[in-house]
């Protein structure tokens, strides 16, 4: 558990999966850390749908959010990441670090080989804490290279893909 160095209660920030009850706060994180209205929505009805839901909360207030899933294709089993998201007074002090670590850990255990996610081109930030936490930059074409033409198609759909947004990708090891 990570120690809020701003929480004079004490508490430490715990993960942990999604429950129903929860969808009120993340709505209010989701408005809180997009400014985009697409995302604002998006964020909270792929909580609802997306296969694993894990949320950062710190003295039961959600922080931060993590959706993700295993995506099986013809030659291996990988890992997509939904949607990311803190609370911007919870920015920079490990939350998401701590979401994203989580979310690797179950998808290594469940056999993922590689973790994908998508930014836009005018998201630095998130593009940026991607890179921090291991991920590279990749091309379409890499992509078709790494997992061939039609697992790569299936993989741009689930991802919600448009020309010209970023694809990361981690490989991942038992390291």
């Amino acid at each position: 558990m990570l120690k809020d160095p701003a929480d004079e209660g004490g508490c430490s920030i715990r993960i942990r999966r999604f429950k129903p009850e929860d969808i009120n706060q993340i709505k209010n994180v989701a408005r809180a850390a997009f400014d985009s209205e697409v995302d604002k929505y998006w964020s909270v009805v792929g909580a609802l749908r997306t296969p694993y839901t894990y949320i950062a909360e710190i003295c039961g207030k959600i922080i931060g959010v993590i959706e993700f899933e295993l995506v099986y294709l013809s030659r291996s089993s990988e890992g997509h990441i939904g949607y990311i998201f803190v609370h911007p007074e919870y920015q920079g002090k490990g939350v998401g670090t701590a979401l994203l670590k989580k979310a690797e850990e179950i998808l290594y255990r469940r056999g993922a080989r590689r973790i994908w996610a998508v930014t836009s081109p005018n998201n630095p930030k998130t593009r940026r804490f991607f890179e921090k936490n291991g991920y590279r930059e990749v091309s379409t074409k890499i992509m078709k290279k790494t997992l061939g033409s039609n697992n790569t198609k299936k993989l741009l759909r689930r991802m919600v893909y448009f020309k010209g947004d970023i694809i990361h990708v981690k490989e991942l090891s038992s390291n």
